[in-house]
């Protein structure tokens, strides 16, 4: 299976979303240290927008004429 990276893009979203959701939680636990947290948001925010350039890049070309 092959996705394309505005998918990879949109998935890593969520999952920045979902950690935006969750690691608080996991932090007033004890389960997890807030600099951690907010590194490992921090990563998939970078993902997401790493993505989200390839995928205007990947557009951009597949709407140039032959």
């Amino acid at each position: 299976m092959t996705f394309t990276f505005r998918q990879k893009m949109r998935a890593a979203q969520r999952e920045a979303g979902y950690r935006r959701f969750v690691y608080p939680k996991r932090v007033a636990a004890g389960k997890m240290r807030q600099h951690q947290a907010d590194e490992e948001i921090a990563i998939m925010d970078e993902i997401a927008a790493d993505y989200g350039r390839a995928a205007e890049r990947e557009e951009k070309k597949e709407k140039l004429p032959l």
